[in-house]
């Protein structure tokens, strides 16, 4: 059973910057169903009618003056023109109160929604932890998404609804570190795929055929996530750092040395993390730390 608003028709919302990110959830709230689409505004008309095409749903708009009042505002733009798009709604706009206004990006909590909550509105923050760039993307695929969400009361009542009919994962926050909150879901994510696409690259370059590197590098990664989600990095964790074998890790350097020597840095940073771990599950004595911060600092 779709667990859809409760009360009276669909909420009718309303898309500013409907790019990947925006446009997946609001596919998958179409699909649920949970609101109707009003308006769309990109930065160009062409942008903004492509939108209303993918979406099968609302109609492209010219101007934030120009879209219909809404229950819904989604401002889905880039971290960066947040708090421009939110000045220009409040700037543009006498129809904002009680209407829930959100945003989608990480970096930011409510504070760049303020020129909005001053017209009546109610802001809220909503991160949907996980890549959304797949144009068909569907409700399965996205249930157990973490959803950080933030916003007062009366804005997560309203808001909790949608993420819950599309299987998203409820995680109301206040008042939060969000530099380092983003800093912290950036690199499990992004930084995850970068060092596996240089994982590959050592492995083509120490021979491996390219479908036979990207097979090894998925795989490793596949069973890594079942050894952190069964047992937790502390207790998973294995390898030449967590044994004290020095002398391996000094034969990795050396031969990043001979074919990616711009590599060695990146492998010395992974590795002290590593290291840390280890130090923090207490599998390393004094000697053997010391012999591995000499070799690890360069």
């Amino acid at each position: 059973m779709t667990n859809r608003p409760t009360g009276g028709p669909l909420p009718t919302l309303n898309v500013i910057g409907c790019g990947r990110a925006a446009g997946s959830l609001v596919r998958l709230w179409l699909q649920a169903p949970t609101l109707r689409v009003g308006a769309i505004l990109n930065r160009s008309r062409s942008s903004s009618q492509q939108a209303v095409r993918q979406l099968g749903a609302g109609a492209a708009a010219e101007s934030v003056g120009d879209m219909p009042a809404a229950d819904l505002w989604l401002i889905g733009s880039g971290d960066d023109q947040v708090l421009s798009v939110a000045r220009a709604l409040a700037a543009a706009r006498t129809d904002l109160d009680g209407a829930l206004v959100f945003h989608l990006a990480g970096r930011f909590g409510l504070e760049v929604l303020a020129p909005l909550a001053e017209q009546g509105a109610e802001p809220a923050a909503m991160h949907p932890v996980r890549s959304l760039t797949h144009a068909r993307l569907s409700i399965a695929d996205f249930k157990g998404t973490a959803c950080v969400a933030e916003g007062s009361p009366a804005a997560l009542d309203r808001l909790q609804p949608l993420v819950t009919a599309i299987g998203g994962l409820w995680l109301p926050v206040s008042d939060i570190d969000r530099g380092l909150y983003h800093a912290a879901v950036s690199i499990v994510s992004n930084v995850t795929k970068g060092v596996a696409w240089k994982a590959q690259n050592w492995l083509t370059r120490a021979g491996l055929p390219d479908a036979t590197a990207t097979a090894v590098t998925h795989q490793l990664l596949a069973t890594t996530l079942e050894d952190l989600f069964r047992s937790g990095a502390q207790q998973s964790i294995t390898g030449p750092v967590v044994r004290g074998d020095t002398r391996t890790v000094e034969a990795h350097l050396e031969a990043l040395r001979s074919s990616y020597p711009d590599d060695i840095d990146v492998y010395r940073i992974l590795a002290r993390t590593v290291l840390e771990l280890a130090q923090e599950r207490g599998d390393l004595d004094a000697a053997t730390l010391a012999r591995f911060d000499t070799l690890l600092k360069g």
